[in-house]
Parts: structure tokens; sequence; C-alpha cells
């Protein structure tokens, strides 16, 4: 009988044999990769992908937002919306920058943000400076609803596009929505680089 034997179960559900070549390979051979050229030539694919002016990459989707967070200057314990069923590498840059969670219901049809919920959490916290939506599962929010409340309230719009690469939303491409976005190539994402 042949049986397969997992590689390791820490790693994608995509990792082929090839995959784990071509990182021991890179790993022996560090220049090839701490330059930086690969690492600008992804940003460069990304911003002509996305057709966005910048696009910087970090070693991890929290530390994009943590440094999304930080670039904004908010005020200490400033109130940042996001919604309730999300990771927690969604929350911890929130509480790393010094600002304050308010959690949004998500809408049981698809779990992204209930958008009743989310008229009702901006009445509640005037004070209010940033919304973050996530496009959970690949599936994009109701982004007209949404930046109709961005608009009325003065909010800054974040995308959480963790497991969204390639969605659309009436023909436009997820983290174009927002004054910034976030998306992530860890193991369990659409593209995997690992981690990152």
């Amino acid at each position: 009988m042949n049986y397969f034997k997992p590689i390791s179960i820490s790693l994608s559900p995509n990792v082929e044999k090839d995959d784990v070549k071509l990182a021991l390979n890179l790993i022996i051979r560090p220049w090839l990769w701490k330059r930086g050229k690969a690492t600008r030539q992804i940003e460069e694919e990304f911003k002509k992908y996305l057709g966005v002016k910048y696009a910087f990459s970090f070693n991890s989707g929290r530390s994009s937002l943590y440094a999304i967070l930080k670039a904004m200057e908010l005020s200490e314990k400033s109130l940042v919306m996001l919604q309730a069923f999300t990771c927690n590498a969604s929350i911890n840059p929130v509480l790393w920058a010094n600002l304050e969670p308010v959690y949004v219901d998500c809408d049981t049809s698809d779990f992204n943000v209930d958008i009743e919920d989310l008229k009702k959490k901006v009445a509640e916290n005037p004070d209010a400076k940033i919304l973050m939506v996530q496009h959970t599962f690949g599936m994009p929010a109701n982004m007209d609803e949404v930046n109709l409340i961005v608009r009325q309230n003065g909010l800054t719009l974040i995308e959480d596009c963790a497991h969204s690469l390639t969605a659309e939303y009436n023909g436009q491409k997820v983290g174009t929505f927002g004054k910034a976005a976030f998306f992530s190539f860890s193991r369990d994402k659409i593209i995997s680089s690992v981690y990152g």
C-alpha cells in the first residue's frame, strides 16, 4: 500500500515536495533573497495588479496592520471599529498601537460586518476614527453600504484582505476601497509564502 505521509501538519495544505526543496535551497543560499530583489519585484507586481500607487511588504499581515495604524498617528485610545468575528491577528495590532477596539457584529449570511449593527455602533461611538472591514473567507463586504457609512461619519476605512486576494465587489478589487488595505501570504492563504 502507498500511504501519503505529510511533510508537516504546520505547513500550508497546498505545500508540495518541490516547494520544500525550493525553500531549503533558498535557506542555504541566502544571497538569492537577502538583497531584496524578490521583495521589490512582488511589491511592483502587487501595485500593478491592484492599480495603486504604493505597496509595501512586511513579514506578516499583523505587522502591516500595525504599521498602517502607527502611520495614521492616532491619539492613544482612539476607537477602531472592527467586526467581532475575526482573527487575533486583526485585534492584536490595534491593542499594540494602544488603540481601543469596538466590536461590530457579523452578518450570519456571509460572516462579514453586519451593516445594521455597524450603524448602531457608529451612533454609539461618535469619536471612532477607524473602520476596519474584513472581507471574510474571500467574500467581499457590502462596500456600497460601508462606503456610505464611512463618508457620512468621517471614518477612515482600512480593508482586511487577508483571505480575499482576487476578490472583487461590483468589478472593483478589494483592497482598493479604503485609505489602506493589507493582505496576507501566510500558510493558510490563497498564495502562501509560509509566513507573511
